[in-house]
């Protein structure tokens, strides 16, 4: 075989085609094509309501889509195309007209508060604590007699205890020492004064009887209010005089108001002494109610608010004010209490009987009503869609702080105004739309934890 000539070997080279470039790995094609389609489809949904334009989806694809693979004869330039940035966003959703009509969207408008805001509120009825009477010894002493029980209505100066006490036969016996002194030195006064005009006996003399005078009145006066103190009354206090041996430590303990007896520890013959509650008695007229407000609604209540409340087994009703709310939360309910005082000049109701509450929060200034459906709720903040004012296809999704939130209506305390347009109806909707813009937009994904009001 000849050898091929030089000139054979150079046209073979040059008829050789060039090397081909190294194949590229379809794994990394593929995840570089996936989260461009899933672009692609969320686009094409905003395009198909209206929201972005189709020239505006044509400059987001192209800026956004990478070149995946082209011909080596094709590139003529040395490095990448720079992307077009797109406008930027200015957080509003635009749905064009037929997008709306598709969606269903409706708006209402927000009003002014009129009407008060009504907390249901449950709980009971209690004694007044600050007019309770406890009955107690002011000395020790031994229980003769007791006149009443728990549960039984007693009136100012009934007999409730009979006791015996030598601690109070003592207190008893100085009294009437202290009341002999006293009239020795009134009456020896009484003859020294005409001597001392007329110097039948020194000045000297006079004064210090009346000295003596003055002192045995105060040591009377101080065993007597002893006596009143210790209970007695003054026709009791007055016969203290014509009582003998053992008359002196006996005493009947009465009843200091009209009431009814709630509590009873006292057992006859058993020794007492002043560290010990023997009876309580409660007033009738009046009762305290005590309501349960929870922590999210304590920041509506006040002083004086009008409350209504209910008895539902007595079928009776009956208006109060808010006079204390509690500082402290109940750890078991999360709830404050707040009382108010009710009249109960029959004597028909008890305490701890259940009771039904009504409290009438008055309107504030500022504050707007709108339907509950337009209120929109993601990550625990609450939102509302706005219609910008004089442009009807777009919407603003706006933060707002509720006061109460019922089943058909809202109480908006911050973030709206009175006329202003909200989206009642399709609110949903534009909240996905409004996650979608951002996504597409910002690059910040769904479902994040943002609240959706950063732009």
């Amino acid at each position: 075989m000849t050898p091929e000539s030089p000139s054979t070997h150079a046209l073979l080279e040059a008829e050789a085609p060039p090397p081909s470039p190294p194949a590229r790995p379809r794994g990394s094609v593929l995840k570089r094509t996936v989260p461009i389609v899933l672009m692609v489809a969320v686009l094409g949904t905003l395009a198909y309501l209206g929201v972005i334009p189709t020239a505006g989806i044509r400059e987001i694809v192209a800026s956004s889509v990478p070149v995946l693979s082209r011909p080596s004869s094709a590139v003529t330039v040395s490095g990448p195309r720079p992307p077009k940035a797109p406008a930027p966003w200015d957080g509003t959703v635009t749905v064009g007209e037929s997008g709306r009509l598709g969606m269903g969207l409706a708006t209402a408008k927000a009003i002014s508060q009129k009407d008060p805001i009504r907390i249901e509120l449950l709980g009971k009825t209690e004694y007044d604590s600050d007019t309770l009477s406890r009955i107690r010894f002011m000395f020790k002493g031994r229980v003769d007699k007791v006149y009443t029980t728990v549960g039984k209505t007693v009136k100012k100066g009934d007999p409730l205890i009979d006791l015996y006490s030598t601690e109070l036969a003592e207190a008893k016996t100085a009294y009437e020492i202290k009341q002999i002194q006293w009239n020795y030195d009134r009456r020896l006064l009484d003859t020294r004064e005409p001597l001392s005009r007329s110097n039948a006996i020194p000045h000297q003399l006079l004064a210090e009887t009346r000295n003596d005078e003055m002192k045995s009145r105060r040591e009377y006066e101080v065993a007597r209010d002893n006596l009143l103190v210790y209970g007695l009354s003054e026709a009791e206090v007055n016969t203290v005089k014509d009582q003998t041996g053992s008359q002196k430590a006996r005493m009947t303990v009465r009843s200091p108001a009209d009431g009814i007896v709630i509590t009873r520890d006292v057992v006859v013959g058993n020794l007492y002494d002043d560290d010990d509650t023997l009876l309580v008695i409660a007033p009738l007229d009046h009762l305290w109610v005590w309501g349960n407000v929870f922590e999210s609604d304590l920041d509506l209540v006040r002083l004086g608010q009008s409350w209504e409340i209910e008895f539902p087994f007595l079928n009776h009703r009956l208006h109060g004010t808010v006079d204390y709310i509690s500082n402290r939360v109940d750890p078991g309910t999360h709830a404050v209490r707040i009382r108010t005082t009710i009249a109960n000049p029959e004597g028909r109701l008890k305490s701890d009987m259940l009771v039904r509450g009504m409290l009438e929060i008055p309107p504030a200034t500022g504050r707007t009503v709108i339907p509950r459906t337009a209120l929109i709720v993601s990550d625990r903040h609450y939102n509302v869609f706005v219609k910008l004012p004089n442009q009807s296809d777009k919407f603003e999704r706006r933060p707002v702080q509720i006061a109460q939130e019922k089943e058909d209506h809202v109480v908006i305390d911050q973030g709206l105004r009175e006329g202003e347009e909200v989206v009642s109806v399709g609110g949903l909707l534009l909240a996905q739309l409004y996650d979608d813009l951002r996504t597409v937009h910002t690059g910040v994904p769904q479902g994040s934890g943002l609240n959706g009001n950063e732009h």
